[in-house]
């Protein structure tokens, strides 16, 4: 991973190491762990609608949203037109994210859903995803694609040499993700690996990994949408800052 820093990507970073290198691929066998020491204790606090992991999507998405929608301010910055609507999309896909997540309120301050929103939702809540696979599946599908593809492999063909970014004045310097997004964008692809393969086998995976790998995934998802915009929004302002 060093390696790719090495080879000029470390100036799209800025983001610490310790965080995207160390702390977020930790997550995964810190809950592991936390699994096979205390079950109970995971089961409890851990998973489920008012479970951490559920619960610290919505926060991890909240500096994606804040960058994604103020992108607009630093316009001037960016070769192209097309690029701020590109981050302003991936802030407004994180608002909708978080929202969903959260079915925008209801599991905190619990009101009663509106019949003509329960007709259609098919767990009763006042969300949409519940209500199509346009509105879930889909952009999950789409959302996972990109973080994998772009969050992991782009990095790797640019520290290839196969891509160039080039400087401020490429698109590609702006639009591609940095090497930051690595490591979630490889745990987005990887965490749900033990159910699939558990799953062509005909059973169900073993204890501590039979965990519910959707919420996870969704997190990871959160950390690379958060880790990408605000490494961009970060380089955005150094020229307002000049």
């Amino acid at each position: 991973m060093r390696q790719l820093i090495s080879h000029g990507d470390a100036d799209r970073n800025f983001l610490p190491v310790w965080l995207w290198l160390a702390a977020a691929p930790a997550v995964l066998p810190i809950l592991y762990l936390v699994r096979y020491v205390d079950l109970d204790f995971y089961l409890n606090w851990m998973e489920g609608e008012r479970g951490i992991i559920e619960n610290m999507a919505p926060l991890f998405l909240l500096p994606a949203i804040f960058c994604g929608l103020t992108m607009p301010r630093y316009r001037r910055v960016f070769p192209a037109r097309w690029i701020t609507a590109w981050f302003l999309l991936h802030g407004l896909g994180a608002l909708y994210f978080a929202g969903e997540e959260i079915s925008w309120g209801q599991h905190f301050f619990g009101w009663d859903t509106p019949e003509t929103i329960r007709s259609l939702n098919d767990q009763n809540e006042t969300n949409l995803h519940n209500m199509s696979a346009w509105l879930d599946q889909k952009p999950r599908i789409m959302l996972w694609v990109w973080a994998l593809a772009g969050g992991f492999f782009a990095p790797l063909l640019i520290a290839a040499g196969a891509i160039k970014t080039g400087g401020a004045e490429n698109w590609r310097y702006w639009v591609l993700p940095p090497s930051a997004c690595m490591p979630v964008g490889l745990l987005v692809g990887m965490v749900r690996l033990p159910e699939y393969l558990a799953f062509y086998a005909g059973g169900v995976p073993p204890f501590p990994f039979d965990i519910r790998a959707s919420e996870l995934q969704e997190l990871f998802l959160t950390m690379f949408l958060s880790f990408y915009l605000v490494s961009v929004y970060r380089r955005a302002r150094i020229p307002s800052k000049m």
